[in-house]
């Protein structure tokens, strides 16, 4: 069977682009499953394998507009959406990290939606400093289970009415740390384990 010659598509000072392995056969830097390779002189690579892998490396910013010309019809808003950039993975994850820099999302509206089941569907959030949640109107909170819980101190400042609607309250008290030594061991276990699930 004949040897497929590498297509070299250009190779001057600016760059090259190349189809096919990179490197010389049996020698080392050789990456045979190498399909597609384009490097230029500004830094700029990409490399894409037979196994259907692309990775692309941009020394400076990336930017990309798309939808411009999209119809705006407020009519193509809704359950059909005017979708001008869609990012599907069929397997696997997504990741966008910004270890030394921010994440922004600007949006007319912003949906977060998971779909897995089970303990799969969760939406974690974790922050070294601050997390703030403001909304103009209103600001819905509810589950199934709802544990505030605090290292130092809960404040609830309202400026009209403040609401509790329970069907029962328990009570805790500063000498609750004292009942354990009243309590029968399997009552005060349980009590310890509630409290530990909430933090």
């Amino acid at each position: 069977m004949a040897k497929i010659p590498d297509q070299v598509i250009y190779r001057n000072e600016w760059g090259v682009l190349q189809l096919g392995p990179v490197g010389e056969k049996d020698k080392v830097g050789e990456d045979a499953s190498t399909n597609l390779f384009n490097a230029l002189k500004n830094g700029y690579t990409e490399i894409q394998t037979l196994t259907g892998n692309k990775e692309e490396r941009v020394p400076g910013s990336s930017h990309e507009i798309c939808g411009s010309a999209l119809n705006q019809d407020p009519s193509f808003i809704g359950p059909s959406e005017n979708i001008a950039k869609s990012i599907v993975c069929k397997n696997g994850d997504l990741v966008l990290a910004a270890p030394d820099g921010n994440v922004k999302i600007i949006a007319k509206n912003i949906y977060v939606e998971t779909i897995g089941s089970d303990s799969d569907g969760s939406i974690l959030i974790k922050a070294n400093d601050h997390i703030t949640m403001r909304a103009e109107e209103q600001l819905n909170l509810a589950g199934g289970k709802v544990c505030v819980t605090a290292a130092d101190s809960i404040t609830l400042n309202a400026k009209g009415y403040l609401r509790l609607l329970y069907a029962d309250i328990i009570q805790g008290s500063p000498l609750s740390g004292l009942l354990g030594a009243f309590l029968p061991g399997p009552v005060a276990s349980l009590i310890t384990d509630i409290a530990e699930t909430c933090k």
